[in-house]
């Protein structure tokens, strides 16, 4: 059985949705980057060099999955993982439809951040003088493919969730 799961991806691919399902049919603990990401929910970060020490303890346990898409917080687990999750749609427009679903359903958020959101996630999909000197999640995960599983639909989500 999978002890250490990671679930990678970037925002809108359902990453969150899918690392519940798998938390509730294994009971493994479930972490998600955000929260060692952010001091305050979507506004305010954390201390980078804190954030990677915090999420290290969870690392360092026997048992643990973590989803998330930021490169810092996910690169030890990428080493630790015992299985790695790549949630890869091959179009913008779900993403899109996702995240602009999402925020609808949420109080807190404005116009401008889920327009800022549609405009980050682009600019990663296609490394448009955006972090274009950093790892793609795909560049970082390329050395352990041995223990990672693309996933490029829901459909295919979905399927994957009989596994478990």
């Amino acid at each position: 059985m999978l002890k250490r799961i990671l679930i990678i991806g970037d925002s809108g691919r359902g990453k969150s949705t899918f690392a519940k399902k798998v938390s509730d049919k294994t009971g493994l603990p479930l972490y998600s980057t955000d929260d060692f990401y952010w001091k305050t929910k979507f506004t305010e970060q954390n201390d980078k060099p804190q954030s990677i020490a915090d999420i290290a303890k969870i690392y360092a346990q026997d048992s643990w999955i973590v989803e998330g898409g930021t490169r810092h917080l996910i690169k030890e687990g990428i080493e630790r993982a015992d299985r790695i999750y790549s949630l890869r749609f091959n179009y913008m427009i779900p993403q899109y439809y996702f995240l602009i679903t999402r925020f609808l359903g949420r109080k807190h958020e404005r116009l401008v951040d889920i327009w800022a959101l549609l405009v980050h996630v682009t600019k990663v999909r296609y490394k448009k003088g955006y972090r274009g000197h950093l790892p793609t999640q795909l560049e970082m995960i390329a050395p352990h493919a041995n223990k990672v599983i693309h996933l490029y639909s829901v459909k295919e989500i979905k399927k994957e969730l009989q596994n478990f």
